[in-house]
């Protein structure tokens, strides 16, 4: 066994396709079929058994241990913060250089990275992974991925038949800047009663990531003034975000903050249709409290049935909401809040809210749920996903939103005002946990979340 500590090198274009050129030359011979079946040792085989055709770049580095002894790679992938470990993130090695990554909405589909993987896998719940039937040798490319954070990196040396742990986290963790790799265009509107955007610097973007719409590309997350809100100098209102559907495509997901009322004077027929086609484009919003007239007030009656919400923000004092573990992925949030955050039990977010009445399953998922305010002992929705265009097959849906019925972050001091991501300061709270799960989850592909997720398939 071997460890190895390292620090990650971005994979330069140039010595990139040199080095998988190299990898054919290796001295043991290789077998490759296009549409192999079983991976035995080095060797690939079509369903029939029969080799077909000779390896191609790194394939032919991946050695034949023979005794049940496989060459593996083990580890886990971090937030940019290196300290939170993140849950179904895709770690492979590509045979070629992976493509660029289109920003803005975008339909993306699961399996669907670039770069012809030679080995690919998921993060657990701990954020684990590990790779079988690694391609061996030294500098040996790895792509960490979850939606369109991806960060390119090398591995120093990979030994073979044994296994290869990276235990530096350093070389495991999604990018803190665009100079590091690709990073989602987040647009995030502020909000007088929740300051979302705060969990954005906590899990570790670096302050030069942060600006407004007129800072164009140079900045992954762009500031956006919403009712009561604050933000840069110079930050936009949002009612002239919302309401403009090419705007808001240019963002792979928006963050909406709790603006204390439903504030109907800064929305309107406008926002909500804009809104739902850029959620139809394959964009992604997070929403918490009143935010729900994005779901309730959408010109889409699909979209709209998928949740019945009474509205009003009818607080229940000393709430708690309790995660649906009926499902795989509840599961998993289960899981990941206790092995990477310490959170477990129910969750008491710093203000809970009866919004939600209930919601139609075959439109939209539980995620946790509650008891008390107007609903008194009916157990009712609390966390809530939705994939768009609702009530289709899934490999129909492009976009997704999710809605906390809390808020995530009124009280410690944090706020998202004129001198962010500076004005953020505490740590992570349990209900921010929550909410960093499901930001990274959004970023993720569109999938059923009745089932467990599945690594992409190599080429």
């Amino acid at each position: 066994m071997k460890s190895l500590h390292a620090l990650g090198l971005l994979v330069g274009l140039g010595g990139f396709v040199g080095m998988i050129a190299a990898g054919c030359g290796s001295k043991e011979s290789r077998i490759f079929d296009e549409d192999a079946g079983d991976i035995e040792g080095g060797i690939f085989f079509s369903d029939s058994g029969d080799a077909k055709k000779a390896c191609v770049g790194r394939q032919c580095d991946i050695v034949e241990c023979g005794g049940g002894v496989e060459t593996t790679v083990t580890g886990k992938v971090y937030a940019p913060n290196g300290e939170l470990a993140l849950y179904n993130a895709i770690v492979y090695v590509p045979n070629s250089e992976p493509e660029p990554l289109t920003k803005g909405a975008t339909c993306d589909k699961c399996g669907a990275v670039t770069g012809d993987p030679v080995v690919t896998a998921l993060t657990d719940a701990t954020g684990s992974f590990e790779l079988r039937n690694v391609p061996v040798g030294k500098d040996v490319p790895l792509v960490i991925q979850i939606g369109k954070w991806r960060r390119q990196v090398v591995v120093p040396e990979i030994e073979k038949c044994t296994e290869n742990k990276l235990t530096d986290r350093d070389l495991t963790r999604l990018p803190r800047n665009q100079s590091e790799g690709d990073i989602p265009r987040i647009a995030l509107t502020s909000g007088g009663c929740d300051q979302l955007g705060c969990m954005l610097p906590k899990i570790g973007l670096d302050a030069s990531e942060f600006g407004v719409e007129s800072d164009g590309p140079s900045k992954s997350v762009h500031v956006y003034l919403g009712s009561g809100g604050q933000g840069p100098a110079g930050a936009t209102q949002a009612q002239q975000f919302w309401t403009n559907a090419a705007k808001l495509k240019q963002y792979d997901l928006t963050i909406l903050s709790c603006e204390c009322t439903e504030s109907q004077g800064n929305k309107g027929a406008a926002a909500f249709g804009a809104m739902t086609e850029y959620l139809e484009s394959g964009g992604r919003i997070f929403t918490t409290d009143y935010m729900y007239t994005w779901y309730r007030d959408t010109p889409d009656t699909a979209f709209k049935s998928a949740t019945n919400i009474r509205g009003g923000a009818p607080y229940i004092l000393n709430g708690t909401m309790t995660l649906d573990t009926s499902f795989p992925k509840g599961k998993a949030l289960s899981d990941w809040l206790a092995s990477a955050a310490g959170v477990s039990g129910p969750i008491r977010p710093d203000a809970l809210f009866g919004n939600i009445v209930s919601n139609d399953p075959s439109k939209s998922q539980k995620w946790a749920e509650g008891t008390g305010g107007p609903g008194g002992t009916a157990v009712e929705p609390r966390v809530f996903s939705t994939n768009i265009p609702a009530g289709v097959p899934v490999d129909q849906q492009c976009g997704k939103g999710v809605h906390i019925d809390a808020h995530v972050n009124t009280s410690g001091g944090d706020s998202v005002g004129t001198s962010y991501p500076n004005t953020c300061k505490t740590p992570l709270k349990p209900s921010e946990n929550l909410l960093a799960f499901f930001f990274f989850d959004l970023a993720s592909c569109i999938q059923n979340e009745n089932e467990p997720p599945k690594p992409p398939p190599v080429k």
